[in-house]
Order: C-alpha cells, then sequence, then structure tokens
C-alpha cells in the first residue's frame, strides 16, 4: 500500500457507525408501476416478509442540512423530499454527491455520512476533494409508515420496497412519477447552469437497496447533459438487473428456472420490463449504456450474512451472500463483454453465456472495489481506502481484494 494512503487514512478518523433529470417536456408516462419483489414474493427463507426493520421515527434534518423538495419537471407539481446542504454557495460548486439510503429509509443518516466524509477529507487534503460540493440525500417516504411526514405534493410508496427497482410511486394520488424519475430530477437540478453554473461532475451513490436502484439507474436511467461528467457507484446491493437469462450454475435447486418462476422478471432481469420515459429499449442497448458509462461496483468483503433478499430470484444470481453475488456479478459483465480481465478466482461459473463483444469491443467501463474488513455499513465502506477513491479521484480507483494465486 502506498505511503499516501496510509497519510490519508491517518488524518480521516471512521465516521459513526449506524443503521447498518431533466425537465421534462410533458408529464411523465412511466410505466414502472410494479415489479416482482413484492410482499407476495420478497420473503425470507423462512416465509416471514422481508420488509422489516425499517426506521420511522421523527424526521429531523442534520446539522448543516435542510428537509427540502425538488421539483419533478417544470409543468408538475409533483416533488421528491430531500436532505441538501444549507448554506451552500451554489453558484460555486463544482462537485453534487447525491446519495441513495437503504431499505431502512434513514436518508438523514446517509446525508449526515456523506457530509461529514467529505468534511474530513477535504481537512486532509485528499486528493479531488477540494471542489465546493453540495451533499443531497432523497427520502423516499413509505406511505405505509411515514404517513403525516410528507406533503401533498411528495412522491411516497405504498409497497415498502418497490422504489429499489425505480417503480412508480403512490402518493400523490395518480402519480405516474417513480424513483427513475426521482434520480433524473436530482441530476437536472444539479445540473442546471441557472443555479450551479460551475458544476462539473456528479456522483450518484447508493448502498443496500439504495445500490439496487443505483445499478438499475446507471442501466436505464437518462443520459446526463454534455457539460456534467457522472459517476454511478452502487454498493452491496442485494441482486442486479441481469441482460440476459443466463445465471450462474448453483446447487439450490430452488433457483433453477424451472423452479424459480420470476428469477428474470424484472429487477431481476429484462422480462416484463416496462421501460422508461424515454420508452423501451432492448437488453442489449442497456448494457451498452451500462458498460460505457462511469460505474463502480464497491463491496464489503465480510458483507456475507443471509439477509437482505432471500428471494429464489435473488440466490439465483450467486447464493446467499450479498458479496458473493456481486462478485459474481463482475464476472457476469466482463464474460459477457469477453473482456481479457483476470477473472481467476472469482465466484460463479455460467454455461454458454452469449458472446456480446460486438456491443462492448472487448472492454468494458464497470470497475470493481472490495473493501477487507468491511461487512454491510455504508459508513465503513466510504469512509474506507476503497471508498476514498471512488467517491474523489477522477481516474484510477483503489481495487481492493482480489483472489490470491494459486501459484
Amino acid at each position: 500500500m502506498p505511503l499516501k494512503c496510509f497519510f490519508w487514512l491517518f488524518f480521516i478518523s471512521p465516521l459513526v457507525s449506524g443503521a447498518a433529470t431533466r425537465n421534462r417536456a410533458s408529464e411523465s408516462t412511466n410505466s414502472f408501476t410494479h415489479d416482482i419483489y413484492s410482499s407476495r414474493y420478497a420473503l425470507n427463507e423462512d416465509g416471514t416478509p422481508n420488509n422489516e426493520g425499517e426506521a420511522h421515527g421523527r424526521i429531523t434534518p442534520p446539522v448543516g442540512a435542510e428537509l427540502a423538495s425538488i421539483k419533478l419537471n417544470n409543468k408538475d407539481e409533483t416533488e421528491v423530499a430531500v436532505f441538501i446542504s444549507d448554506k451552500v454557495k451554489k453558484r460555486q460548486v463544482e462537485h453534487a454527491f447525491v446519495i441513495v439510503h437503504g431499505k431502512l429509509r434513514d436518508g438523514d443518516y446517509y446525508w449526515k455520512t456523506m457530509n461529514k466524509l467529505v468534511k474530513r477529507a477535504r481537512e486532509a487534503n485528499y486528493p479531488g476533494s477540494d471542489r465546493e460540493s453540495v451533499v443531497i440525500a432523497p427520502q423516499l417516504f413509505s406511505t405505509v409508515f411515514n404517513s403525516g411526514q410528507y406533503t401533498s405534493r411528495q412522491l411516497a410508496w405504498g409497497d415498502l420496497n418497490a422504489w429499489q427497482a425505480g417503480s412508480v410511486a403512490t402518493h400523490p394520488s395518480g402519480t405516474n412519477f417513480s424513483s427513475m424519475d426521482a434520480l433524473d430530477a436530482l441530476l437536472s437540478d444539479v445540473s442546471d447552469t441557472s443555479k450551479y453554473p460551475s458544476m462539473k461532475n456528479v456522483t450518484i451513490v447508493g448502498h443496500g437497496g439504495g445500490g439496487q436502484l443505483v445499478q438499475r439507474y446507471a442501466a436505464v436511467g437518462k443520459d446526463p447533459p454534455a457539460h456534467i461528467s457522472v459517476r454511478y457507484i452502487h454498493g452491496d446491493a442485494s441482486s442486479c438487473a441481469y441482460f440476459t437469462t443466463d445465471r450462474p450454475i448453483t446447487e439450490d435447486e430452488d433457483t433453477t428456472p424451472g423452479a424459480c418462476e420470476f428469477y428474470n422478471t424484472w429487477r431481476y432481469g429484462f422480462d416484463q420490463f416496462p421501460g422508461t420515459i424515454d420508452g423501451r429499449k432492448s437488453p442489449k442497448e442497456y448494457f451498452e449504456k451500462y458498460i460505457t458509462r462511469d460505474v463502480i461496483s464497491i463491496v464489503g468483503y465480510r458483507d456475507v450474512e443471509s439477509n437482505g433478499d432471500t428471494s429464489c430470484m435473488a440466490r439465483a444470481q450467486g447464493g446467499t451472500k450479498r458479496r458473493d453475488r456481486n462478485l459474481v456479478w463482475y464476472r457476469y459483465i466482463n464474460t459477457l463483454a469477453r473482456t481479457r480481465e483476470s477473472l481467476d478466482g472469482f465466484p460463479g461459473r455460467f454455461e454458454n453465456l452469449p458472446d456480446w463483444s460486438s456491443v462492448s469491443n472487448g472492454s468494458v467501463s464497470l470497475r470493481l472495489s472490495v473493501v477487507e474488513d468491511v461487512d454491510h455499513d455504508v459508513a465503513e465502506v466510504l469512509q474506507s481506502m476503497n471508498g476514498l477513491s471512488v467517491l474523489f479521484s477522477d481516474r484510477d480507483v483503489y481495487a481492493g481484494w482480489r483472489p490470491k494465486s494459486k501459484d
């Protein structure tokens, strides 16, 4: 490890760990009305609902932030709630960090975590952290548990986890806007040169449930304006949206296509994917978008507990451990693209995976950073040497763990 890495880590003390678009021309007609991960199918292995543990306490903005609203477009009053840095010098801001909470829907904690990290990185003169920045954490409400906490205009979801797949909100009544539209709106807002004339970089990062949303958004989200560079970081996601019907070979008979009926249904694959406001493209076209964008998968090597999404659809992606599913995903993308990336020692084995090198030309922009000795904890993941690298480094990022050579 380079000496300078120790220097940065010495000065950035650990964060306190806690719970583990563009303006539309017309109203959204997004058809993200439902995904297969619902109370009917999203069950733990013992049959209990996998919607437990959400944080539903009183919402109080952290010091340095305000709870605000951002419109979905200029022709509609619908808004997405956000925690956003207060007293920001908007005309000087060059870098926006948009961080998406996990299934606990604790946007305040995620804002606090990111803001503290940015502040300490700047104090330690970590390379790339000196740019004026703003931190934004969307608050994706539940109509079940957050009644009275959101306004008549703010988005909220009836299915506790539907927002993770980009599904349409159920509030306000009759809305067609989804969590994908919410991210589009945030990107559009910070890209608006009349508000942020100096903006150059936007980093969209999600962990856990938020990591699921960011992974899918990196594949199907709208393109950013030409003057903005966007980095998509998905961390420790329970599942990803596979571009083909292929899955790694497994000994778990319950996850085979014949036994797991919905294994390739959207959010897990592109069967019944309803498209976005831009219409519906082929999985291969979304694959091309995903592999050509600045996408980073960051994984806690100790994220091995059998919790989160334990449905057969998720287990089909690499077993019961989130870590393994994400490492298999990296193998899958590189194999599908026929890159020369060394995959020796990575979990997962595929049979007859199609050759999509005609799309990739044998290379992908996707990068993998594995944080050793860290489990499913957003603060520990992001404050690590890996996390600092993926958040602030413009080019190379710290790869972290890799399988040991058998030589």
